[in-house]
Formats: structure tokens, C-alpha cells, sequence
């Protein structure tokens, strides 16, 4: 007969993050429908009513471990790029390619959370408001939008939304960190992540040149 699993010992005040570290790695492993409070309680090594003493429901777990620390990462990313004036100096290739490679390397080092996102907003469990997601994510572009049209202007490249060109590539440098490795069959070698960065920065660079006029 098999032996249930050893409790694990958690000291006293470590229980909520053991038990936001539990709900992190479950949801990016199982995703959100695929994971319960006791699944998350019971790796965590403590029992699931402990849970409702810090969260109201899976949902609020779901935003306290996973969505905001996600897009916390990406709002001091885009804090730290609109400071740096000396890299927005440089020839506009050199700053798409920058801008692009730091994007997937911010996802790929944080590709579980990123997942477990991207599962939510298409299962759209109906118990997870999958607006605030949206929100959240609408608050980060916001501040970087002036950039974005000055940049384009600046160099004359077309654009005639720039918020628009920043939601694109942001979301392209996300799926295909996350999904393009899925695309590829067995035996088939899928790109790193500097084929990646160099093909998205050709993608956005040539894609933004000025339209030629009409004939």
C-alpha cells in the first residue's frame, strides 16, 4: 500500500508565500482549471483552509502568484527602457534589436508565468476575470507609448498607431518565446533565442519602412 506523502514543515509567517510558490509552479505546470486549492494547499505542505485566511477564492491566488508578479516584471522593464536615453541615441535598428532582446529574454526567464497567462486568457475560466488582465497589461504600454510615436516620427518610419506597433511586438516576442518551440515536430530543432531576437527585429525594422506612394 502507498504510504501518503510527508507533510512538509512550514515555520511560522512563511505559509503565504509557500503558498503563492505552490500556486505559481502548479498554474504554470497544469494551468488554472487544471489546478485546485488543495493541489496548491497540498504541495505547499499545508492544509487548503489556510488558504482562505489569505485569498479569497483560486482567482485572487491566481492574480496574487502569477498576473501581478508578471506584470510588475514588465512595468519596471518599461520604467528602466524610458530612463535610458542613451540607448534611444542609437541607430533605430540597433534599438529594435535591444528592445526585442531584452523583451525575450524577460519572458523566457519568466516562460512559466507567462504560460499559465496565456492558458487563462483562452480557456477564460468563467470564475477569473480575465479583463484584469487586460488592464494590467493596458497600464504597462501606456507610459510607453509617447516613446514609441517619438521614436517612429523621430526616424521617419511609418506608422499611424504606435501604440498599436508597440502592442504587436511586445505580443509577437511573447508567443513566439512560448509557442513557436511547439510548432516544431519530433527531431525537428526548434530556433534559439537569438535566431528569435534577430528575425523579430528584421520583421519590425523592414516592416516599418515608409510605404512607397502610389502610382
Amino acid at each position: 500500500m502507498q504510504q501518503p506523502a510527508a507533510k512538509v514543515r512550514v515555520k511560522r509567517g512563511t505559509a503565504q508565500q509557500h503558498l503563492l510558490d505552490s500556486a505559481q509552479q502548479l498554474f504554470a505546470q497544469r494551468g488554472y482549471r487544471g489546478t485546485t486549492t488543495k493541489d496548491i494547499a497540498q504541495n505547499a505542505g499545508v492544509s487548503e483552509n489556510l488558504i482562505f485566511r489569505y485569498f479569497n477564492s483560486k482567482s485572487e491566488l491566481m492574480l496574487a502568484s502569477v498576473v501581478n508578479p508578471l506584470f510588475a516584471t514588465l512595468q519596471r522593464f518599461a520604467d528602466d527602457w524610458r530612463r535610458n536615453d542613451t540607448l534611444r541615441a542609437q541607430p533605430h535598428q540597433e534599438i529594435v534589436h535591444r528592445f526585442v532582446a531584452e523583451v525575450v529574454d524577460l519572458i523566457d526567464s519568466h516562460h512559466g508565468l507567462t504560460r499559465a497567462i496565456l492558458n487563462v486568457l483562452v480557456e477564460r475560466p468563467p470564475d477569473f476575470d480575465t479583463a484584469t488582465i487586460g488592464r494590467q497589461f493596458a497600464e504597462v504600454l501606456q507610459g510607453m507609448g509617447p516613446e514609441m510615436g517619438e521614436f517612429l516620427s523621430r526616424r521617419e518610419l511609418t506608422s499611424t498607431n504606435p501604440g498599436l506597433v508597440l502592442r504587436m511586438g511586445i505580443i509577437s516576442a511573447i508567443t513566439n518565446v512560448v509557442l513557436l518551440p511547439e510548432s516544431y515536430g519530433e527531431g525537428e530543432q526548434p530556433p534559439s533565442k537569438a535566431v528569435i531576437v534577430d528575425e523579430l527585429t528584421n520583421f519590425v525594422v523592414y516592416g516599418l519602412q515608409p510605404v512607397p506612394p502610389k502610382t
